[in-house]
């Protein structure tokens, strides 16, 4: 009997050797057109630039927070890009595009599973976004200041909540 539990298991590996070796839930889908004429890999690559410009943006905006003497010149066009790309951030994960696609990606399942969850989350991102731009148009550092940790927290809940856990 368990040379028969062997010989099926390698005929299944040989099987799956001849069919190319994936299963259709390994099967990369990058190809695979979007609503929007993008394909999910060009989606999935925007996407990744997108969150690291919005990332170094942020890194510019505290770096500047935490000197000696933060430059206005700097941190004004950094929360720009935050702005605008906080605004856009929730069309930024169409359906498809997410681990399911074969495509390397830390953003999780959660997005798709809690669509309502996710929108709220990119929405208070762009709400303490716009707070930020609002607020730099002043001189006030300690007002920018503590925008600035608002803003982060809003981006942190993402991370905590969508993003795969880095190791």
């Amino acid at each position: 009997m368990k040379s028969i539990s062997v010989l099926a298991a390698i005929a299944a590996i040989t099987c799956l050797s001849a069919c190319g070796g994936e299963s259709p839930a390994a099967a990369n889908h990058g190809d695979d057109p979007l609503p929007n004429g993008m394909t999910v890999k060009q989606q999935i690559e925007a996407r990744q630039k997108n969150l690291k410009d919005l990332g170094a943006a942020m890194k510019t905006v505290g770096d500047q927070m935490k000197s000696g003497a933060p430059s206005l010149d700097e941190i004004r066009p950094a929360v720009q890009t935050m702005k605008t790309h906080a605004a856009e951030i929730g069309n930024w994960f169409p359906a498809g595009t997410g681990p399911e696609s074969g495509i390397k990606t830390e953003a999780l399942s959660k997005i798709w599973e809690d669509q309502a969850g996710f929108q709220a989350a990119a929405q208070k991102l762009g709400e303490e976004a716009n707070k930020l731009s609002d607020v730099v148009t002043g001189d006030d550092l300690a007002a920018i200041g503590a925008q600035v940790g608002v803003t982060g927290g809003a981006c942190k809940n993402c991370h905590d909540n969508f993003r795969q856990k880095k190791e």
